[in-house]
């Protein structure tokens, strides 16, 4: 992987493609995201092109003393080694912008990934719960 780099328009196509999503929803939400203040969605780039994709999202809340902390999610990636990358980025981007805490939201069917997050410093640490509306 050569570098990561904040996601373009450019890149809608590649990004739809790497979540094999139907274009149309999903192409909308990464127009918004990358519009959003609080978004920082990247794009791992090498010599075949995309390579891979996550997104920081920064949020504050009553929580924590309203300090800032950092919601990393949408992790893809086309080949090994990409998504170590994207990790380690997402944890330096947050520590950079002043996040205390930075979470990673994985399925409960993904317990294969618990030790590869383990290896990143992050703890098992709380169920959440979701409501489909």
């Amino acid at each position: 992987m050569d570098v990561i780099r904040r996601a373009r328009a450019t890149d809608i196509e590649a990004l739809v493609r790497l979540f094999g999503a139907p274009g149309g929803p999903l192409a909308a939400a990464l127009r918004e995201l990358m519009n959003d203040p609080h978004v920082t969605l990247v794009v791992a780039e090498d010599d075949n092109g995309v390579a891979g994709t996550a997104q920081l999202t920064i949020l504050r809340g009553l929580a924590w003393e309203g300090a800032p902390r950092g919601l990393l999610e949408g992790i893809r990636a086309a080949r090994r080694g990409v998504t170590s990358a994207l990790l380690t980025w997402g944890i330096d981007e947050a520590r950079r912008r002043g996040c205390t805490r930075i979470h990673l939201d994985s399925g409960l069917n993904r317990g294969d990934l618990r030790d590869f997050y383990a290896r990143f410093g992050f703890e098992y640490s709380y169920q959440g719960f979701t409501r489909v509306l």
